[in-house]
């Protein structure tokens, strides 16, 4: 069934457009905020707002499995699955920052590619060495914003289920807002496997041998985070940024970038749909 809602759910999004009115997030931010007003320790609020709502939801899905061949729980997670897809149109992130980068506005592409990645941070890089480091953290950025849209979602459903997805999705917004460091630190941890499984698709469906030692310093530097992690083999593996820097090549890096995501995206699905027939 779980393969079953994975098809709906991407059907649905190609051709339904369903994702913008299930992506009005307004009513989990008013649940939010009330439990943030009772002034409750981090992890205490993590728990309320995360893993309460997957864990009734979960027992929904649960109650819907028997009831007229499962229909009713395919649907439900197939909503629950777009519900979890990542916000806005990456695609069209990457088109708009390559458009100000062909035009010249190369300074533009980079302020909107911070503003839009929530990397203001990086937008402040003045110095040449400043800003080599810079692009390379906002490549590594680029494509974690392109992991947590799809990826770790659709591992999470496959393998844990639809309420493990839903809860992803549920972090991601807590972590986006929260002052405290528990949602990055749960973050971390739940990315560690998903965030390398995907590098090493980067490595498999890129260039290999110019990313293979950036792979293998990526797994045995467990302290590293996602966004660097993929950054570094995403870079390596598409081959772009070898030597920093360079505005007149800034926008085909960002669309070799988008490509290494998509032909990634394109491998995952072909092995979930073989597990799903050998099975």
């Amino acid at each position: 069934m779980t393969f079953l809602a994975l098809i709906l759910a991407l059907a649905l999004r190609q051709f339904g457009g369903a994702e913008p009115w299930l992506h009005r997030d307004r009513w989990w931010q008013h649940y939010r905020e009330r439990i943030a007003a009772h002034g409750l320790l981090d992890a205490v609020q993590l728990v309320l707002v995360v893993l309460l709502p997957a864990l009734i939801l979960s027992l929904l899905l649960a109650a819907l499995a028997p009831l007229l061949f499962g229909l009713p729980w395919i649907l439900l997670a197939a909503l629950v699955l777009l519900f979890s897809f990542g916000r806005g149109d990456f695609q069209a992130l990457v088109a708009q920052y390559c458009g100000h980068c062909e035009r010249g506005n190369v300074e533009t592409g980079w302020l909107y590619l911070c503003d839009a990645l929530g990397a203001d941070d990086l937008a402040l890089a003045s110095g040449p060495g400043e800003i080599d480091d810079a692009y390379a953290q906002l490549q590594g950025r680029l494509l974690y914003e392109g992991y947590q849209r799809w990826f770790a979602v659709v591992l999470l459903f496959i393998v844990l289920g639809p309420a493990w997805a839903f809860a992803y999705r549920l972090l991601q917004l807590y972590a986006q807002q929260a002052a405290g460091p528990g949602a990055a630190r749960v973050l971390f941890v739940v990315d560690w496997v998903p965030a390398r499984l995907l590098g090493l698709t980067f490595a498999l469906v890129g260039n290999f041998m110019h990313s293979r030692d950036a792979m293998r310093d990526a797994l045995m530097d467990s302290s590293r985070d996602a966004s660097a992690m993929l950054g570094a083999v995403g870079a390596a593996a598409a081959q772009t940024a070898a030597d920093g820097f360079d505005a007149g090549t800034a926008a085909d890096e960002a669309r070799a970038l988008g490509a290494l995501l998509a032909r990634s995206a394109v491998v995952w699905v072909l092995v979930i749909a073989l597990v799903a027939i050998a099975g």
